[in-house]
């Protein structure tokens, strides 16, 4: 066994931090977007005047898309048969606080009420849908409105300047799973190949935009380690592996969180055949995430800053299953285990 894997093994998830119980806020990492998105959720309302309404009619799952003047807003969305509004928000307060907010969608809860509510009866009432899912998840609403007339919560995201678009070839959607045979997906692997800091790639599907293999690797593992510790099982069906660029950088999105649940085992066993090349400082945010969720001081107020409402002991346990994995990774592999420090 290397030295350094005895010294991670011995080190490296021993954490002596102590945080208020009081206050987790600064467990959660805060960009400028993050800032920019509570300001818009602190004055959001859809019955506002100027705020125009239009039904979601893209993809299978319905909602609204939100609009103030010429000004795209973003888009709401309730519970639809593949998407869990829990799912989307703790996506994003999860990756806030495993330091990689910048890759994830910001996700805020959303109630519709009043005249916003009976517009979005209407919209649903006279949508003549010819997909099955959206015909499925029309009536699941309308019927979801019958039972709770005065108001439907969702989640709401922002408009996303530039937009995401699909990462090309990296998805498997007939076999629901990642396309072992892409470079991506090499690299995130322990006996894959381990990606340059110095060479640049781009990504099909994506105008324009370059970033080096190591970095869009780092990110791309880090997306799986949400996904694993959200029990995500809808990325892989197509459309759901998202980049956008910024300037001359390309960088990978995680947009379409909700397909999944915070209930459950999770999809570990699934992503554990993906994943096994990790991010050492992430892996040291889920070890402080098990620490967090293990003490009884601590753990109410880091449920209540991830917005977390299912069982805590399902994320506490994918938690705990993942950096027991990474231990095993470590002592197996050694280096290979995890990307070179920035």
């Amino acid at each position: 066994m290397k030295v350094f894997s005895l010294t991670f093994l011995l080190t490296f998830f021993t954490f002596s931090q102590t945080v208020s119980a009081a206050d987790l806020s600064p467990e959660l990492q805060t960009i400028p977007r993050d800032v920019e998105f509570a300001k818009l959720m602190s004055s959001l309302n859809f019955n506002a005047e100027g705020i125009k309404l239009a039904y979601k009619d893209g993809g299978t799952s319905v909602g609204l898309k939100i609009d103030k003047g010429d000004e795209r807003l973003g888009k709401w969305l309730p519970r639809n048969s593949a998407g869990n509004p829990e799912s989307q928000v703790v996506s994003y307060q999860l990756g806030r606080f495993l330091g990689m907010s910048e890759l994830v969608m910001p996700s805020a809860y959303y109630t519709v009420d009043g005249a916003a509510l009976s517009a979005f009866q209407k919209i649903l009432q006279g949508a003549r849908e010819t997909n099955r899912w959206r015909r499925e998840n029309r009536d699941l609403n309308l019927a979801a409105i019958t039972r709770n007339p005065a108001g439907l919560i969702g989640v709401f995201t922002p408009a996303l300047e530039p937009k995401s678009e699909e990462a090309a070839g990296l998805a498997n959607p007939s076999a629901n799973t990642i396309n072992s045979s892409d470079p991506i997906a090499r690299f995130i692997r322990a006996d894959g190949p381990m990606p340059s800091a110095s060479r640049s790639m781009s990504l099909r599907g994506i105008k324009g935009g370059s970033e080096t293999e190591l970095e869009l690797a780092r990110q791309f593992s880090q997306i799986m380690v949400l996904d694993i510790l959200t029990g995500q099982w809808d990325r892989w069906s197509g459309g759901n592996v998202e980049a956008s660029t910024e300037g001359s950088r390309v960088y990978f999105v995680a947009r379409d969180n909700g397909g999944a649940s915070m209930n459950g085992p999770g999809t570990f066993a699934k992503y554990s055949r993906i994943v096994t090349r990790f991010d050492r400082k992430q892996m040291e945010r889920v070890d402080k995430l098990v620490q967090l969720l293990n003490d009884r001081d601590q753990s109410a107020a880091l449920i209540t800053a991830l917005q977390l409402s299912s069982d805590p002991r399902f994320l506490l346990s994918r938690a705990q299953n993942l950096s027991a994995f990474a231990r095993t990774q470590a002592s197996q592999r050694g280096d290979a285990a995890f990307f070179p420090q920035r």
